[in-house]
């Protein structure tokens, strides 16, 4: 797996790099199609004690992107909760990737089983072991009229509605972008690119 550190207001040491190396590395024995992962740490300047170092993961599994982020007070506890919040992730992308190739495969056997009029052998196309579903389902569709605007746009847009996030075709990149608040009190910015 490859894998990328990278620090703000943090002064990594040996040490500290082959603990995140480490905790990465149990990451991947669960998921064999990691491709790469980035990790950025940071030191904030928050009035709370509990957020003085944040750390979030990117994870590549299949062309799909997984991420966490959390905050400790050391950044050993940072990485330690960043680990468990993306071992979560990953079991719940292994549900739902296991439910959907089943899924594909029970629609094969019923399809082959009617082209052939044959018995599917049992236990074909079930999905034996977790049976909820971890992921909830579009039940709500909004449409809106939307405006070119620049990222300063955006963000006056954004807290004129008190929101945490804000969807808009950004003028000066001339593509779709997300706005969103972050934990630490500033705003950060999704541009998307076509893997």
């Amino acid at each position: 797996m490859d894998l990328q550190i990278y620090a703000k207001d943090v002064e990594l040491n040996v040490y500290s790099e082959e603990y995140i190396h480490k905790k990465m590395s149990k990451l991947e024995r669960h998921l064999r199609a990691l491709s790469g992962a980035k990790i950025e740490v940071e030191k904030t300047s928050a009035k709370a004690q509990e957020d003085q170092f944040v750390a979030q993961c990117t994870l590549m599994v299949n062309g799909r992107t997984l991420r966490g982020q959390e905050s400790g007070l050391s950044l050993f506890e940072a990485i330690d909760s960043l680990s468990d919040v993306m071992d979560r992730q990953i079991r719940r992308y292994k549900t739902k990737y296991y439910r959907t190739s089943q899924g594909r495969r029970s629609a094969r056997v019923s399809q082959r089983k009617e082209e052939t009029g044959a018995e599917a052998a049992p236990g074909n196309g079930t999905l034996t072991g977790v049976e909820s579903d971890d992921f909830g389902q579009v039940v709500r569709t909004k449409r809106f009229p939307m405006s070119p605007m620049s990222v300063d746009e955006a963000i006056t847009q954004m807290e004129l509605l008190s929101h945490d996030f804000f969807f808009f075709y950004n003028v000066d990149q001339g593509q779709f972008n997300v706005l969103y608040r972050r934990k630490i009190g500033d705003y950060g910015l999704i541009q998307p690119e076509l893997a």
